[in-house]
């Protein structure tokens, strides 16, 4: 009977065990529903989001909807229209890298700046002509993709307002849109450069008095050094090829042609701007009519005529009407006209015997410069000058 009541003591003791374990079981479990009942609630947001979202996403990522057969067949005409447009943004990122060497200053290397200039010309001129093209190619495959309802609806709207934008971009300032004006940034640093090279090596004639011309052998000014006109040749090669020639020329006349002013202010000609009553006494148009004579011979002879020389030095490569009408405008902006102008208001003066003598120191002038002035002014550019020649000849 003892061992009987032993037994049952020890059974008790285990279902107590076995039913402690049983409770910290539950008690987990229900501790782990608890933790996963707060995840889901906080997760539920989330899935209605992602749920709202799907559609979009599955757009995004599948915007083909077809069987692989149908897939096969339209993958050769999406690779032949893809491949133009990667061409095209191959290049259009190869031109962004030449913005650091444009936009720094030419003289550092002036060889190297116009070599990478003309990188940026071809690469303009490769986008010009083939973005178009393959906007087209683009155009073409997303209609054929349209009309064999391979894509998504709003993937072929999305696609179709991106070519439609790029289109109108295109039709507008074209070069502007496809270098952000890189190509004329650095056209206006070679025009800076031009100009820069023409002033630091134009100075005006060193002169000694005045009065001494006639009796002084004049020094005729200082041609470019060899290396500046290659320079100014180089640099006008690029910018003519650019549509920039005449902004050129005005550079080059307004630079050249004060130079050339400045020499003659030396002179002192403040008399050629006298005007007709101001012609008071014979005694006082023999002195400018001498004067003028002397200095018309120097103009003429050593300024005008190196003038010539070093525009055609200059702008031979271009062509004859090219440099000649270059000249004719330095020339006039200079003073020549001035010179004439005098001539003509001396024969407006009031007649008298002497001054009709005097009329014939003019004339005499003329005449012996009259080879200079063929072949100085003979030109079809040179009209101004030609007239204003003839008429002050026809007066005296």
């Amino acid at each position: 009977m003892a061992e009987s009541a032993g037994t049952n003591v020890k059974g008790d003791a285990e279902r107590i065990q076995n039913l402690m374990a049983a409770r910290k079981s539950l008690k987990l479990s229900i501790e782990k529903s608890r933790v996963l009942g707060l995840a889901l609630a906080k997760a539920g947001p989330r899935l209605d989001e992602i749920h709202q979202r799907l559609p979009s996403l599955e757009a995004a990522v599948r915007p083909i909807r077809a069987d692989k057969d149908a897939l096969v067949a339209v993958g050769g005409h999406i690779n032949r229209a893809v491949g133009p447009a990667a061409a095209v943004l191959k290049v259009f990122d190869a031109v962004h890298g030449l913005e650091k060497s444009l936009l720094s200053d030419p003289r550092n290397d002036l060889p190297g700046y116009l070599s990478v200039l003309k990188r940026l010309e071809e690469a303009l001129r490769f986008l010009g002509e083939n973005c178009g093209l393959a906007i087209q190619w683009l155009e073409d495959i997303v209609e054929y993709l349209e009309d064999n309802s391979v894509a998504d609806e709003r993937y072929l709207s999305n696609l179709k307002k991106s070519l439609k934008n790029l289109r109108e971009l295109q039709s507008e300032d074209e070069r502007a849109r496809l270098d952000g004006g890189l190509l004329d940034a650095a056209l206006d640093k070679l025009e800076g450069e031009f100009r820069r090279l023409l002033t630091e090596h134009s100075v005006p004639l060193p002169m000694s008095s005045p009065s001494a011309l006639g009796e002084q052998a004049v020094i005729a000014p200082s041609p470019l050094p060899v290396i500046v006109i290659q320079k100014l040749q180089a640099i006008l090669g690029r910018l003519i090829a650019n549509n920039r020639l005449e902004k050129c020329i005005s550079i080059y006349v307004d630079v050249r042609g004060s130079t050339v002013r400045a020499s003659l202010q030396a002179l002192d000609l403040d008399y050629l701007e006298i005007s007709v009553t101001e012609f008071n006494d014979v005694q006082s148009i023999e002195g400018y009519i001498a004067k003028w004579g002397r200095h018309l011979e120097f103009a003429v002879k050593h300024l005008f005529e190196a003038e010539y020389k070093l525009c055609n030095e200059v702008f031979e490569r271009i062509g004859l009407d090219v440099w000649m009408g270059c000249f004719a405008k330095k020339a006039a902006q200079a003073g020549i006209l001035a010179f004439l102008q005098f001539g003509k208001t001396v024969t407006e003066s009031k007649k008298d015997p002497i001054k009709l003598l005097k009329l014939l120191d003019i004339f005499a002038s003329l005449n012996k410069l009259r080879l200079d002035f063929n072949k100085l002014f003979g030109g079809a550019a040179c009209s101004e000058i030609q007239n204003l020649t003839r008429d002050l000849i026809k007066r005296v």
